[in-house]
């Protein structure tokens, strides 16, 4: 894991030193074990280090290739690298290195664009080719490794945080506007490849772009979403899955550094864990877990935690999660992660890893992905209502609207989502429309100067339920809960890896009959069956479901009242993009009952205001400033 960053300019325009220089300094969170430059023609390549798999200078970056004419900035990991070392081999490829750094390259070299179909793994990187004068960028298949651009028509700045990119082009800290109407009219976040600052943009993730030396981009998808084989009998599927889980977890297991895991008492992170443990005979790891606690009984899963650890040779690393903590650190978690942050969750995660980096472990498995896999939400219970409601099996929408009310004595949540989920795309967008009309706090300017803006709809599949579960899992939240993760991780030099995330699990889970993801209200069927046995049935057997998060409505309404309050004292006067009637009869709500969803998209908004736009000079660095990059 590390920070990368360049410059192309066109028409061999040399590249000053000093502005990868700076670019560089920006991201030495991400790296702390070192940094490297390269310089070209037209071109210039940053990176800054995080040691985890061949410590050595060997696989310092950029990872330059002179007889072969290439140069590569890499951001992430490649899980089958040992696999794919030994087809390179025998290919004839010599390695100077012992690490992935050097088989990406390869690979690249060897089968060109076609090397990402190869890839497991999660990775942002660049590629100079200087004998076809051109810059390959590419993103995972799930955008878990962030890369940002921005381009002009002499040139392109990519990074892998957007505060690399001001550090050279200032000129881009100005709001972008659409993105800042869909969050607070939707709560939308991470939905395309815009981002909160104009002229800043992703690579969409499961793309790649070629741009040659005259700064023309061409940008194209190399991956979708396809579902494998899947055994017909429960019993086969089970086992099947089970087999992909493991492999998935023994190539995350793979680093020279000590590798630890995030364990929430979940099912989750607890499946995660314990098959770790269930893998030490082969493969020796020393196991850590890292958990978030909170003083809620209502929200903490202390219980969990500790039946697990107790069970499995671990040694559990704690940290308390306090309001008057939150307040003091949010502004730089919200440097750190660069746009809004919706809930209190993410702060959770920061603690924990600023633990892992404490204990001085590098590396934690982390259960994010599975809820999005597996069906996880109580939105995916409506979806499945609505999927048998349309195909006519009325008698097991009846069983399972029952089984749910048995066993979560409540149907409303549900209900609603399976209305919404058996309408026609065209009548939801319809209502999404009014939603966004009826939403108060946007100014009368912002709300004119947008229509109502939805994720892309995909459609790689024939029956409408899977299309709705790859549109949740990669287009509504799972983004967003990777920007937390990858910024949490990398403010604290730390690597999350995302077992959950394989490629190949995903396309085997989106083969799996509806019931192996849910049955008689029970959700994620096949890892409960997979893990029976290994995982605590205390542990699997569970009712509930918790957020990994504090308790937020006792928070806003007791020790973060007064910092709530300011914020919208601010948002109030901001008006270009906020209503101040609204802002302010949210305030008076705030008197009488906890803030609500939109009061906290409102002070999230004003917060990353304050700290992104209204401060420019707000970078932890002490790189002395530069004038901006001229084209």
């Amino acid at each position: 894991m590390c920070g990368i960053a360049g410059i192309l300019r066109a028409g061999g325009e040399p590249v000053p030193p000093g502005y990868i220089a700076a670019m560089v300094d920006t991201l030495r969170h991400r790296g702390p074990d070192g940094d490297g430059s390269f310089f070209a023609p037209g071109i210039a390549l940053g990176h800054t280090r995080l040691a985890i798999i061949d410590l050595t200078p060997a696989s310092g970056q950029p990872f330059v290739d002179e007889a072969a004419g290439l140069a590569l900035v890499f951001n992430g990991e490649i899980y089958n690298y040992l696999e794919l070392r030994s087809e390179l081999k025998a290919l004839g490829h010599d390695f100077r290195s012992s690490g992935d750094v050097e088989v990406l390259l390869r690979a690249y070299e060897q089968w060109g664009h076609d090397c990402l179909a190869r890839l497991n793994g999660m990775f942002a990187f660049a590629i100079w080719n200087s004998r076809k004068q051109e810059l390959f960028l590419a993103r995972d298949r799930f955008g878990e490794k962030p890369l940002f651009l921005a381009r002009s028509p002499k040139g392109l700045v990519f990074a892998s945080e957007m505060k690399a990119i001001l550090a050279v082009r200032p000129e881009l800290r100005r709001p972008n506007r659409k993105p800042i109407f869909r969050y607070l009219a939707r709560g939308d976040l991470d939905l395309d490849e815009a981002t909160f600052f104009d002229g800043i943009e992703h690579l969409p993730a499961a793309h790649y772009m070629i741009v040659d030396a005259a700064g023309r981009p061409v940008c194209r998808r190399y991956w979708s979403p396809t579902s494998a084989p899947v055994p017909a009998s429960r019993k086969q599927a089970t086992e099947g899955f089970r087999e992909l889980f493991f492999d998935a977890i023994r190539v995350r297991l793979r680093s020279d550094v000590p590798v630890g895991s995030s364990l929430s008492g979940g099912i989750d992170s607890s499946s995660i864990v314990a098959t770790i443990n269930a893998q030490k005979a082969s493969h020796f790891v020393h196991q850590r877990t890292f958990s978030a606690r909170f003083r809620s009984p209502a929200h903490d899963e202390g219980r969990y935690i500790n039946a697990l650890t107790r069970q499995l040779d671990a040694e559990p690393h704690e940290v308390w999660v306090e309001p008057d903590h939150f307040v003091e650190e949010f502004g730089d978690l919200q440097w750190h992660q660069e746009e809004p942050i919706a809930s209190t969750s993410p702060f959770a995660q920061w603690l924990v890893m600023r633990l892992a980096r404490e204990s001085g472990t590098t590396v934690l498995l982390d259960g994010q992905g599975a809820d999005e896999l597996l069906a996880g939400y109580d939105q995916a219970q409506g979806m499945f209502w609505a999927h048998w409601a349309r195909r006519g099996r009325l008698d097991l929408v009846a069983r399972e609207v029952l089984s749910f009310v048995r066993r979560y004595r409540a149907i409303r949540q549900p209900a609603l989502f399976a209305a919404y989920y058996s309408l026609p795309e065209t009548l939801r967008d319809r209502l999404a429309e009014f939603y966004y009309r009826s939403n108060g706090v946007v100014s009368h300017d912002l709300h004119r100067e947008f229509a109502p803006a939805h994720a892309d709809a995909t459609h790689p599949f024939p029956d409408r339920l899977r299309n709705e579960l790859v549109r949740w899992q990669t287009a509504t939240q799972l983004p967003e809960f990777l920007r937390y993760a990858d910024r949490n991780s990398m403010a604290f030099g730390r690597e999350v890896r995302l077992p959950f995330l394989d490629h190949r699990l995903i396309e085997y889970c989106f083969g799996l009959p509806p019931d192996m993801l849910l049955r008689r209200a029970v959700t994620k069927v096949v890892l409960r069956d997979a893990m029976r046995g290994i995982v605590p049935d205390e542990i699997l057997d569970r009712r509930d479901k918790l957020a990994y998060s504090p308790p937020q409505r006792q928070w806003v309404h007791g020790p973060l009242r007064p910092w709530i309050e300011d914020l919208l004292a601010a948002a109030e006067r901001r008006t270009t993009i906020f209503k101040p009637l609204a802002v302010r009869g949210l305030r008076e709500r705030l008197q009488k009952r906890p803030a609500d969803v939109l009061t906290w998209r409102v002070i999230s908004t004003e917060a990353w205001f304050q700290r992104l736009i209204d401060r420019p000079g707000c970078a932890n660095s002490g790189q002395a400033e530069i004038s901006p990059l001229s084209w």
